[in-house]
């Protein structure tokens, strides 16, 4: 029997709890979601929900409250992948940004795990980072010049070719999720910007290869052309971000 992966099946709950609802009849988790995107509908507004089948998009699930509609990107658990693009394509996406062949060669190199054009010995990511320090810290310290509301759209928001943004975040499942709408994304990332680290990186999203394939397992092969990014601390950025904006209210209370 074929099983539904479990982030399509997370997704599928998310839109039973929203479809067919009237706004007040949500709890206050989902009620916290509809606020914010749906500010000026009444309590008695009917929700409607489904799933985005536009691969091309990065919502996945759309909502509707009478002739609004909005998208939501539902993100579960660890090592959350939030864009895969070809690595063609990203070469293209770096050049129009000023980056120059020299750093991009450099990517390459990191990203196939080939220490030099002399010595072929494909590395993991560990062994490579370690030997290459320079070098990763030359491939981030360009990455950096590119505009924060850039990547944000390419990785999270609009990715590679949709004209359109999600309108925000959701992690985590029905019964106990964390919401952030598109501009405390952006905020978040721009925050995370000084964030340091010994791999390729732009703030708290790490690119890398999607898979380097060094056992050679021809399933898996055509991985290697591609480019994934991970964002590993989604959940402790948004604990955080959430943190501080608590402690701000608390301090306008008392001033």
């Amino acid at each position: 029997m074929k099983t539904v992966p479990d982030g399509f099946q997370n997704e599928f709950l998310f839109v039973l709890e929203f479809n067919n609802k009237m706004i007040k009849e949500l709890n206050p988790l989902l009620r916290e979601v509809i606020d914010d995107l749906f500010p000026f509908c009444n309590n008695n507004s009917i929700v409607k929900a489904w799933r985005n089948h536009n691969p091309d998009e990065k919502g996945d699930i759309i909502l509707k409250v009478n002739n609004f509609i909005r998208s939501i990107s539902i993100k579960k658990g660890s090592r959350n992948s939030v864009h895969v693009e070809s690595l063609k394509s990203f070469e293209y996406f770096l050049q129009s940004y000023g980056i120059n062949n020299k750093i991009i060669k450099e990517y390459k190199l990191f990203h196939y795990g080939i220490e030099s054009e002399e010595n072929t010995k494909i590395l993991n990511s560990f062994e490579y980072c370690r030997k290459n320090v320079d070098k990763i810290n030359n491939i981030n310290n360009n990455l950096i010049k590119i505009p924060p509301y850039v990547m944000v759209d390419r990785f999270i928001l609009k990715g590679r070719v949709s004209k359109y943004e999600v309108d925000g975040l959701i992690y985590g499942t029905v019964d106990d999720f964390l919401w952030i709408n598109k501009n405390q994304v952006k905020e978040i990332i721009k925050d995370n910007l000084t964030k340091k680290s010994s791999s390729v990186h732009y703030s708290s999203l790490f690119i890398q290869p999607f898979n380097r394939c060094i056992n050679k397992n021809d399933k898996y092969s055509w991985r290697k052309d591609y480019v994934q990014v991970k964002w590993y601390s989604l959940f402790d950025d948004i604990i955080k971000y959430k943190g501080n904006i608590n402690m701000f209210t608390y301090f306008a209370k008392k001033i």
